[in-house]
């Protein structure tokens, strides 16, 4: 602030520069106290609010199913649950008393004035051209910084600055949401009349600082602000009704949002840097989450990706802008086309962009796999449970005496098993259903990057397997009672989605022949038909028999999914002529990892091995080293050997002509 005093034209001169120090010391101390004292109480208010739902939930669940507690706590229950009411009213008159002083309008408005000074000051810190809002904002270059003091100035910032501003804003946006269209005065004195801080400053202010990560290392703190933008582009996923290629849906209209989303929506809608730079930001956070450094990164990262999910699908539901945009993103990333430019979107680098998309690709479909094997492995289990329990409870014989701990254990087991199951069912079902979402919608609108050979192996036999779960013979094992409003799983929708990604890659329409390739279909038709170990024509026509009975699809979609699955049929390779060439291939031949027959050898320089290029570009898709001695390895460091592809083509087509010229005739 000092340096910007004394630059020319602030206006002052020394005498500026001599009273520059009261200005800092006065916005710094009031960052400080507000810090120490409403910041903190806010997050007081919070806990405390977390803790009184957790409180209620766990008495009504022991109420419900009293045989989770032991024997000696069971006979004092009621004394128990009388405490714990007691507990329960202390800390709901401690919330009243909360109420009166976090959420003030009053003290909101005035923190809201303070917060927007901040955030204008924090985006002149890295504005290219260090005028903000004086002028428009200009995005640095990734490498680069603000102009002025911003390089230096903004390392010796205290992060408790940036934390509390989001902190502010997370906290209005959940509690007092009043306080953000209230507070929406003018700062700045442009042309247009100046800046709004709910309609300009706080959409310009997450935007940015999602697409340039380098400014705020902490990924928890980056994931606060994707945390501002799940909640001002709010949708009930009850009211979904925009599944991908699927009739019916739920009934929106339910649920009367806060005018504040619509009008935030239309901020984002405005800003053309948001629409260059959030789509790709948010896809880059969603592969950078994946370690955060912390113990329990594993399971944060899907709770982050869940909301960046719900983000994507409001702003692709509300805006075709952004729709074009992810799309414009995807094709310029896979096809070469460069840096989308200052109106295209991008992360700022071709390569980057490039590295973004395969990876968000390569997670998109781990977390697909994780997400769909545990939440229908859980809802088996509950049903499981539950089953066991109807079946037995007319027959049920008298409670066991107190000193009959054995059974009354095993039944305390199973109790505590089927609640388990129950969280992690709520937890893993909605992950999953917004997985499979994205997926269905990412590739209808760009198919190739889901094609590609290093991840098509993969992804095929990630849906065959699925398809199985959800159209196969064990699919009654899903079966739950009241699951649609326990644990918000529709299985019909999520087996339509999930069929659609099939007809997506498999078949090519009018809109797609110039982004997707033959080759790309064909390779794909090509995975599917060869994943012995799940796919069967008989389980396509079990997935259209209840896609047509319950009227998912329309005619036209469920005469493409036939079509796809007769390709399927036609495309099915004799599994024994793989195994007969696996087994007769020289071990130079084969894959070191999979022990499959190569088809595209490349040399990896940092062990000398000899690998197929789409086996170990899957591999440093999710671990950017060599898998043999674990140096540092990237796919421009293969090195390609074409003539022993050749060799490797030769010999291939030498024994299968043997092979088959060692048929016996086929009967007339």
């Amino acid at each position: 602030l000092e340096q910007l005093a004394q630059q020319p034209g602030a206006g002052g001169g020394a005498a500026a520069a001599a009273a520059a120090p009261f200005i800092p010391d006065c916005f710094f101390a009031t960052a400080a106290a507000l810090h120490l004292g409403p910041i903190a109480t806010a997050a007081r208010y919070v806990d405390l609010l977390k803790q009184i739902a957790r409180f209620k939930k766990q008495i009504s669940q022991i109420q419900a199913a009293p045989e989770v507690l032991a024997p000696a706590q069971r006979a004092g229950l009621p004394a128990l649950v009388q405490r714990w009411n007691d507990q329960l009213q202390a800390m709901e008159r401690e919330r009243c008393a909360l109420d009166a002083q976090v959420l003030d309008p009053r003290r909101l408005g005035a923190m809201m004035v303070f917060y927007r000074l901040v955030m204008c000051f924090l985006l002149r810190q890295v504005d290219a051209g260090g005028a903000f809002p004086r002028a428009p904002f200009a995005l640095p270059d990734e490498a680069g910084g603000g102009a002025g003091v911003a390089a230096d100035g903004w390392n010796m910032l205290p992060e408790f600055l940036v934390e509390d501003t989001v902190e502010f804003f997370v906290f209005c946006s959940a509690y007092a949401p009043d306080a953000l269209v209230d507070g929406a005065a003018q700062v700045g004195r442009g042309s247009d009349g100046g800046l709004r801080t709910f309609d300009d400053v706080l959409p310009l202010f997450a935007a940015v600082f999602l697409a340039r990560p380098e400014y705020i290392h902490n990924p928890y703190l980056k994931a606060k602000l994707v945390d501002i933008l799940h909640m001002l582009t709010y949708r009930d996923p009850r009211e979904d009704d925009d599944y991908v290629d699927t009739l019916g849906g739920n009934m929106p209209g339910s649920l009367r949002l806060h005018p504040c989303i619509g009008q935030f929506q239309a901020g984002l809608d405005d800003s053309a840097l948001a629409r260059a730079y959030l789509v790709p930001a948010l896809l880059r956070f969603y592969v950078d989450i994946e370690k955060t450094g912390a113990s329990s990164q594993f399971y944060d990262k899907f709770n982050i990706r869940y909301y960046i999910a719900r983000t994507l699908r409001a702003l692709w539901a509300r805006a075709p802008r952004y729709v074009a945009a992810t799309r414009q993103f995807f094709l310029a990333a896979t096809e070469g086309a460069g840096c989308g430019g200052s109106s295209g979107a991008t992360t700022g680098s071709a390569a980057r962009d490039q590295r973004v998309v395969e990876e968000f690709v390569a997670r998109l479909m781990t977390d697909t796999t994780y997400l769909l094997d545990e939440s229908l492995s859980k809802l088996a289990v509950i049903g499981e449970i539950e089953k066991r329990q109807r079946q037995s409870a007319p027959s049920s014989p008298p409670p066991p005496p107190p000193e009959a701990e054995g059974a009354d254990g095993e039944e305390g087991d199973e109790a505590r098993r089927l609640q388990e199951a129950e969280r992690m069912a709520q937890s893993y079902v909605s992950l999953a259903h917004e997985t499979v979402h994205m997926l269905a919608f990412l590739s209808r609108l760009v198919p190739r990057p889901f094609q590609a050979s290093e991840v098509v192996g993969r992804l095929a036999a990630m849906l065959n397997y699925n398809l199985v779960q959800l159209a196969g013979p064990k699919c009654a094992n899903l079966r739950v009672a009241d699951m649609q409003q326990r644990f918000s799983f529709s299985p019909r929708v999520l087996l339509s989605e999930l069929t659609s990604v099939y007809v997506h890659l498999g078949l090519a329409d009018s809109q797609q022949q110039q982004q997707q390739p033959d080759a790309g279909v064909a390779r794909f038709v090509a995975a599917v038909a060869e994943d012995d170990r799940s796919y069967s024509p008989e389980l396509f026509a079990k997935a259209y028999a209840i896609l047509e009975r319950w009227s998912l699809k329309s005619a036209e979609s469920l005469e493409r999914l036939q079509v796809f699955a007769q390709r399927c049929a036609d495309a099915k390779v004799d599994s024994r002529l793989v195994e007969y060439l696996e087994q007769h291939a020289p071990d130079e031949y084969l894959d070191p990892l999979l022990a499959t027959l190569i088809a595209d050898p490349v040399r990896l320089p940092t062990s000398g091995n000899v690998m197929d290029l789409a086996v170990i570009k899957g591999q440093l898709l999710s671990d950017p080293r060599d898998p043999f001695n674990r140096a540092p390895l990237t796919v421009d460091m293969l090195e390609p050997l074409p003539d022993l592809k050749r060799e490797i083509r030769q010999w291939r087509d030498a024994k299968a002509q043997e092979y088959a010229a060692a048929q016996p005739p086929a009967a007339d």
